[in-house]
């Protein structure tokens, strides 16, 4: 069956999935989006169509929006779901990570349109709140993240139900940082999802020398 990879933020196409990119071959589709701001809506036509008529989809961070929305759409087009770092903070509305982030970021997206809040204040103060370095970009470099950054909708404004866990098979990855991936983890492990814990790779839990294993493993165990 085939499998159709969605990336994040940042790196697309295979290069977004190096580890599987080399060991699953042609079974793997890896897609493009069109930037990272493109709204799930948009993109989920295009997910159903590389996944049609029916196989494996698996997302990471901001793609998982997408991913779901998607199955949701569809059910009978995925045949399972990998969620790798789901950032599915508005069912985690109330949990202590969750406060916090959204706390740090929904200032940022309130002043997207504004023109006095430079490139680099917006990129620099997306970074520190999702926990990352501070990019050390050139302006061209520094412009392109902005403009994508400021195209996203904050996930916590994306309303998803997390009952399409139940319905289709379902893994969630994160890497066990107690941050807000973990906590979405234990709402959508409440619904029906299964869990999985990568440790030492961050946000890129992908990345883990035994992610593809787990994967397959997982893919296995679905009922065609």
């Amino acid at each position: 069956m085939r499998v159709v990879f969605l990336h994040g933020t940042g790196s697309a196409g295979p290069n977004a999935w190096p580890l599987q990119a080399a060991t699953l071959g042609d079974q793997a589709h890896f897609l493009r989006r069109v930037h990272d701001g493109d709204h799930p809506d948009h993109v989920r036509p295009v997910v159903l169509d590389a996944l049609a008529p029916r196989g494996h989809l698996v997302a990471h961070s901001y793609g998982c929006v997408t991913a779901v929305l998607a199955a949701a759409a569809c059910p009978d087009v995925v045949a399972s779901l990998v969620l790798c770092e789901p950032p599915f903070v508005g069912l985690t509305a109330g949990w202590p990570q969750t406060d916090a982030h959204v706390a740090a970021l929904a200032p940022l997206f309130d002043r997207k349109d504004d023109p006095t809040f430079t490139d680099l204040e917006f990129s620099a103060g997306f970074a520190r709140a999702v926990g990352m370095p501070v990019p050390d970009f050139t302006p061209e470099q520094l412009a392109r993240s902005a403009a994508r950054l400021r195209a996203f909708t904050p996930a916590w404004l994306i309303p998803l139900d997390p009952a399409i866990v139940s319905e289709v098979p379902t893994l969630v990855v994160t890497s066990g940082a107690r941050d807000i991936y973990d906590e979405v983890a234990q709402v959508l492990e409440g619904h029906g999802a299964r869990r999985l814990v990568l440790a030492g790779y961050g946000h890129r839990v992908q990345d883990h020398p035994a992610a593809t294993t787990h994967f397959q493993a997982f893919w296995a165990s679905v009922p065609d």
